[in-house]
């Protein structure tokens, strides 16, 4: 299996196999939308190969080869789809954690299993969720850390919506890791015709506020969704959320400017406003079918990150002593029965 190594002229290879930042073999677990279009995007001058645990998922992709929630757009056939995990990593130059928050953990303990006593010889991974884990307040990175400490970890997040970025518009996406080889060949990896990216070294305060945003982006829809007009309530709110995000930023030892550039104010901007977005729907949704959309996203037939990052944003407040009203008023609404009008109420109020 390939092996991370930096050489002496500081470029990051795999040994035994080809350089990170040229033609690569691109392995993408359990992808959704945004893991499909990412893949496909990559396919132009990679090797990409998709892996999904359900057969049954990987008979009617290879059949149909289309992802529902992308259904203008097909997966190209030279994209090799399967359920064998091990067939899909053993010569993969780079693994993208497609999984949402609530599966990262899962998907890992599959990898470990499948790889056995090689794991330290894994490639890069690269993780895509915006979440944090509910039941141990953990980002993804801290997650990677537990099954494999040894291993270079980056991270991706920004605006954008996969059904637009598939199509050639553009978006500004942020990778980050603490190994600035890595940052640096993804940055190749990535810089295409509909990705703008730029690289920082601050894995934490990305993730958070790709979590974060998602969180803050209930409430702002959902204050919408109240019918008025007044776009500067909106604004304030973002504003107000952007501040709770640096607090939150803050005790988990993120940088500040990480929260105003594109994986918090932008990213945060594009979900709040944009009907695209699931947490704009689920919060613009609360008031007429909130039994009904929690009970959706607890069966898993809706995938909504901010509803398990509420939870644990939340707790996180308790845990550091922080003054988080908004994510309070959020959280109360989605596990605390708070009807939406209050919480509209409220949510005006603090701006």
């Amino acid at each position: 299996m390939a092996q991370l190594a930096e050489h002496q002229d500081g470029i990051l290879r795999v040994t035994g196999s080809s350089p990170v930042g040229s033609t690569m073999r691109i392995a993408v677990l359990e992808p959704g939308a945004w893991g499909t279009a990412l893949g496909i995007i990559l396919n132009k001058k990679n090797e990409v190969s998709f892996w999904y645990q359900n057969p049954e998922l990987v008979l009617n992709f290879n059949k149909f080869r289309k992802n529902d929630r992308l259904p203008d757009i097909k997966i190209p056939q030279e994209i090799f789809i399967s359920s064998g995990l091990k067939k899909i990593v053993e010569k993969a130059d780079l693994i993208i954690i497609a999984s949402p928050s609530f599966n990262f953990r899962k998907t890992l303990s599959e990898l470990k299993i499948v790889i056995g006593n090689t794991r330290d010889n894994l490639p890069p991974l690269l993780g895509i969720a915006k979440g944090i884990e509910k039941e141990t307040l953990k980002v993804p990175s801290q997650i990677v850390e537990e099954f494999f400490p040894k291993i270079s970890y980056a991270h991706l997040s920004g605006p954008g919506f996969a059904k637009e970025i598939i199509r050639g518009i553009k978006a500004e996406e942020v990778i980050a890791s603490k190994n600035k080889f890595l940052l640096k060949e993804l940055g190749k990896v990535f810089q295409n015709s509909s990705l703008k990216v730029s690289t920082t070294s601050d894995l934490v305060g990305v993730q958070l506020a790709g979590a974060l945003k998602n969180v803050l982006s209930i409430g702002i829809s959902l204050v919408e969704a109240k019918g008025d007009k007044d776009t500067s309530i909106e604004k304030k709110l973002i504003d107000f959320g952007l501040n709770e995000m640096a607090k939150v930023g803050k005790v988990m030892g993120a940088k500040k400017n990480t929260f105003w550039g594109p994986a918090g104010l932008g990213d945060l901007v594009l979900t709040s406003t944009n009907p695209l977005s699931r947490n704009f729907q689920f919060g613009k949704h609360l008031i007429s079918d909130t039994q009904k959309l929690r009970k959706d996203i607890t069966e898993r037939k809706l995938t909504v990150e901010g509803f398990e990052s509420a939870f644990a944003c939340y707790q996180l407040e308790k845990n550091h002593k922080l003054d988080l009203p908004m994510i309070n008023e959020i959280y109360k609404v989605i596990y605390e029965n708070n009807s939406p009008e209050e919480t509209i109420e409220n949510l005006i109020k603090l701006v």
